[in-house]
C-alpha cells in the first residue's frame, strides 16, 4: 500500500494560505463566537436587547379617556398611540411597545428594550440580517473547509493525521453524530 505524502512544495504553499486566511478570518471569528454564546444562552429573550418591566399604578376603574389623561400627565412615559379594551382590561399601544391596564387593579405593565450595540449587531450578521452580507457568510464557510482540512494536511509525522490526528479527527467527528443519536 503506498503512504500519502504531500511535496514540500504543496505542503508550503498550504501553511502560507492557512496562515493568511485565518488572519483574515479573525474577525469573523470573533463575530460569529460571540454571537453563538449570545443565542446559545438566549433563555427566551432576544440577547440584543436589554428588557426592563415596568409597572405604574392608577386610580382604579379610569375610563380610556381618563387614563389617557393621567398617562399623559408625565412626560417621561413612552407616546400613548391607542387605548384600547380587550376583555375588560386596556391594551395600550405604546411609542415602541405596548402594555396593559387592568382597570379593576388600576396597575399598568409594560416593557422598555434597549439595544445591546455589540450584541445587536454581530447577531445580525449571525442570522444574515444585513442586505448583501451573504456572499461574506459564504466565504467564511468555505474558507473555515478550507481551514479545516489543510490543518490535517500541515502537520507530518506521529502527530498528523496517518498517527495520532487521526484519533482526535475521530473524535471531533463523534461528537455531533452522538449529540444526534442521543439528543
Amino acid at each position: 500500500m503506498k503512504k500519502f505524502t504531500i511535496s514540500p512544495q504543496v505542503r508550503k504553499w498550504i501553511r502560507i494560505l492557512h496562515r493568511d486566511i485565518g488572519f483574515v478570518m479573525v474577525g469573523l471569528s470573533l463575530v460569529y463566537g460571540i454571537s453563538g454564546i449570545l443565542l446559545n444562552h438566549m433563555n427566551g429573550k432576544d440577547p440584543s436587547y436589554k428588557v426592563k418591566d415596568i409597572s405604574l399604578a392608577f386610580d382604579k376603574g379610569l375610563t380610556p379617556e381618563e387614563f389617557t389623561q393621567a398617562w399623559q400627565s408625565e412626560s417621561d412615559r413612552p407616546k400613548l398611540n391607542n387605548v384600547g379594551e380587550v376583555r375588560g382590561k386596556y391594551r395600550l399601544m405604546l411609542q415602541g411597545t405596548i402594555g396593559e391596564y387592568d382597570p379593576q387593579t388600576g396597575i399598568a405593565h409594560y416593557q422598555v428594550s434597549k439595544k445591546k450595540p455589540i450584541a445587536y449587531w454581530v447577531n445580525r450578521l449571525h442570522y444574515n440580517r444585513i442586505k448583501g452580507w451573504s456572499p461574506m457568510a459564504d466565504i467564511f464557510a468555505g474558507s473555515l473547509i478550507f481551514l479545516a482540512i489543510s490543518g490535517l494536511l500541515m502537520v507530518k509525522g506521529k502527530h498528523g493525521i496517518a498517527q495520532r490526528g487521526k484519533w482526535y479527527l475521530l473524535i471531533g467527528l463523534l461528537i455531533p453524530i452522538l449529540y444526534l443519536i442521543l439528543g
